[in-house]
């Protein structure tokens, strides 16, 4: 019969609740329900010992007493052996047959203990017990309690995740392997911790549910990876896995062979080792969607380890002969850390495709009933008073559990979000600091450092797409909307696809965009007060020492003259540097060129000049511009000067933004190293250094050989 899927999600869960409830209710009763001796028990060797009395029994016994027989009286005796006491039949047997000799071996002793008297015997005699008719609850260990939590714990988390998600398959096996943990956890409680014996019938009946549990558990976890994070073929292969494993569950009860490993360890085995195949299906096939990746790698990180460290530890050694019984119970902790990771998954990969409320809704229920548990602890186990315990359980809610939440709940939230606006300041000042950054890329750059998408789409401004700042496709998505001179923009997979975009992410953007602006504001008047200034010295350079050397050049004559004019040109060069307009760098090479012909052509030196690459798209102010030429202007003078009146060659190459020069003469000099730095030379390193660039000399072949580079995307912005 299907399930209706109008069930409120809140309705499967307390149904869940209500049989959990029932489960563990059952548990306890099952348990209690045995006749008790008051006596636990130890496998010693070969011998059965006693470990550990109650302080009501005959002085007679004690800790450590081999105890070699039990009986109603000294004539029906029945031989107690190590095997009496395992937890775990099918990890100490191979064959069923052995496994029904086993229960019904279970059934005398059991008998035994409903008699109103039970003789032990032991080394030093017999001695007479009368048996409880059941057990004190207090009686039952920690691991009774700690199978039914992990089998409690597995059945809810199931459950919880399929109420949200019914539509979708592997929800519906990811909840059937709750019920398997469930069933094989808690039936697993009651025999592996009973005392001494229980009923043969009982035993069979609860080892079969635990074998039950345990295939369908394995069943259900190949069937998830079947459907997670996508289905990998139309196979129906969910309800074929299930049915093959339920068919060998069915086997056992009715014994269609009498192979313990054959019907349920190698099942299993198989099944788990069939999921690392399907996990590299997966793997293949979430390829170029680094969100469903992100979150199939912990998926498998949480599944594969836990299982796998559980079948290490039990089936592996029961595989081969070893008898791991004894630490199955406190084993079933390695699938409870399966439950726990795919909750954090939950969080930080939204596992499941669920959203982070689903686990605060958890983490308040369960808060909840933990501080409800302590204060029935103090009550019922530690015999406080009500209003004692009620003041008990809320100091310790108080004191640990709330600041442990807070701790926890800060170190699994936290995701790197750089949220805080002292960091959001410095970002936008980094973005902005560098003057090449246009406000078109330091935007991006800002959305990429904050957001970390794994890519950035530039939409067409005035898109249907992005009208405002929204997040889309359930959080795949940031869609940010155009801003003056900053067209729109797409960012997909926040953190590279490890968590999705969320409304805190909304409103941090809200923030980077009012002090993306203001700071933009702030460097557009810097720019502009940077232009006033350099506009008010080119007028009192033109105006006062300009109308000065053209006086000093008329009222001068010879030598005197001729240096004023020089200097007033510079001057002029100068000024006029500082209010051109940006000048493309092919013109600029144009002009050089020019200038380079025109004087070895005027000195009768023949010149080679060669252009490698193509020039950048880029225009170079004033002050750049005038920089570079005269880094050229004053290489050409030297290699004029040290050249021998022979070819002068000038290379230059271009690679991306960085141009690199080369001017060669013949030499017949000293090495550059012994050369004594004169006011040419360092001032030629001096501008190549404020654009950034470097320069050096070097000889090669008796050619003298000047190397200058720039990187022109640096030097565009430069004054």
């Amino acid at each position: 019969m299907r399930l209706s899927t109008n069930l409120a999600p809140e309705k499967i869960i307390s149904a869940a609740t209500i049989v959990a409830a029932i489960v563990l209710i059952t548990a306890v009763w099952l348990a209690t329900q045995q006749p008790s001796l008051g006596i636990v028990w130890q496998a010693q060797e070969n011998v059965v010992q006693i470990r550990q009395i109650r302080d009501d029994l005959p002085a007679a016994l004690r800790p450590g007493q081999v105890v070699t027989a039990i009986g109603n009286t000294q004539d029906d005796l029945l031989e107690l052996e190590p095997i009496d006491l395992i937890p775990e039949p099918d990890m100490t047997f191979t064959r069923y047959s052995d496994m029904d000799a086993f229960y019904a071996r279970q059934s005398q002793r059991h008998s035994l203990l409903m008699q109103d008297t039970v003789q032990l015997a032991t080394g030093d005699g017999m001695v007479s017990i009368n048996p409880a008719a059941t057990r004190p609850l207090l009686s039952l260990p920690f691991v009774f309690w700690f199978q039914l939590f992990c089998g409690i714990t597995g059945l809810l988390a199931g459950a919880s995740v399929w109420a949200y998600r019914r539509q979708d398959p592997a929800t519906k096996y990811y909840a059937l392997t709750g019920i398997g943990l469930m069933a094989s956890a808690c039936t697993a409680a009651v025999y592996s911790t009973r005392e001494l014996a229980i009923n043969g019938q009982l035993f069979k009946a609860l080892s079969a549910l635990n074998e039950f549990g345990a295939l369908l558990f394995c069943g259900s976890l190949i069937a998830v990876l079947w459907y997670y994070p996508k289905q990998l073929t139309h196979l129906p292969a969910g309800p074929l896995v299930i049915g093959l494993y339920l068919a060998f569950a069915l086997a056992i009860p009715l014994r269609l062979h009498n192979s313990v490993e054959l019907l349920a360890h190698w099942p299993i085995m198989l099944g788990y080792l069939s999921t690392f195949a399907l996990a590299v299906a997966q793997w293949r096939n979430t390829q170029g969607d680094p969100l469903q990746r992100a979150a199939l790698r912990w998926f498998l990180f949480s599944w594969l380890f836990g299982s796998g460290a559980f079948l290490a530890f039990v089936y592996i050694p029961a595989m081969f002969g070893y008898d791991s019984g004894a630490i199955q119970g406190y084993a079933f902790g390695f699938f409870v850390l399966i439950y726990i990771g795919v909750a954090i998954g939950v969080l930080r990969y939204r596992l499941f495709r669920l959203d982070r409320w689903w686990f605060v809704a958890w983490a308040i229920f369960l808060g909840g009933l933990g501080v409800i548990a302590l204060d029935l602890v103090f009550v019922y186990v530690l015999q406080m008073n009500t209003r004692v315990s009620l003041l008990a359980a809320m100091a310790i809610a108080g004191w640990v559990y709330f600041p442990l939440r807070q701790w926890l709940w800060g170190r699994v939230l936290r995701t790197g979000r750089k949220g805080n606006s002292t960091t959001l300041v410095r970002l936008v000042t980094q973005a902005l600091s560098h003057p090449e950054n246009e406000p078109v890329s330091a935007w991006r750059l800002l959305l990429q450092k904050v957001f970390e998408p794994s890519s950035i789409v530039t939409a067409e401004p005035g898109s249907d797409d992005v009208k405002r700042d929204e997040i889309k496709e359930g959080g795949l998505v940031l869609s940010v909307a155009q801003d003056a001179g900053v067209p729109p923009q797409r960012l997909l997979y926040c953190h590279g696809g490890a968590r999705l975009f969320n409304q805190t992410d909304l409103n941090m953007l809200t923030d980077l965009r009012g002090l993306f602006a203001e700071m933009l504001r702030y460097r557009q008047r810097l720019d502009e007060a940077v232009t006033a200034e350099r506009d008010r010295v080119a007028r009192d350079l033109h105006d006062d020492v300009g109308a000065r050397l053209l006086t000093l050049s008329h009222s001068s004559a010879g030598e005197s003259a001729q240096q004023a004019r020089q200097a007033l040109a510079e001057l002029r060069a100068v000024v006029y540097s500082m209010r051109a307009p940006p000048v493309e760098i092919a013109d600029l090479l144009g002009d050089w060129r020019a200038e380079a012909a025109e004087r070895c052509d005027a000195a009768g030196v023949p010149l080679s000049w060669n252009v490698y690459g193509e020039a950048p798209t880029l225009s170079l102010a004033g002050g750049p511009a005038l920089g570079l030429s005269r880094v050229m202007r004053e290489t050409i003078s030297n290699a004029l000067h040290h050249g021998k009146r022979q070819t002068i060659t000038f290379n230059l190459d271009f690679t991306g933004s960085r141009l690199f020069a080369c001017v060669s003469n013949p030499y017949g000099g000293g090495d550059p190293s012994d050369w004594r730095e004169s006011l040419g030379l360092h001032n030629l390193r001096d501008r190549i250094k404020r654009l950034g660039g470097d320069i050096d000399w070097s000889v090669q072949a008796s050619e003298l050989q000047c190397r200058w580079t720039v990187d022109l995307a640096t030097a565009v912005r430069q004054i």
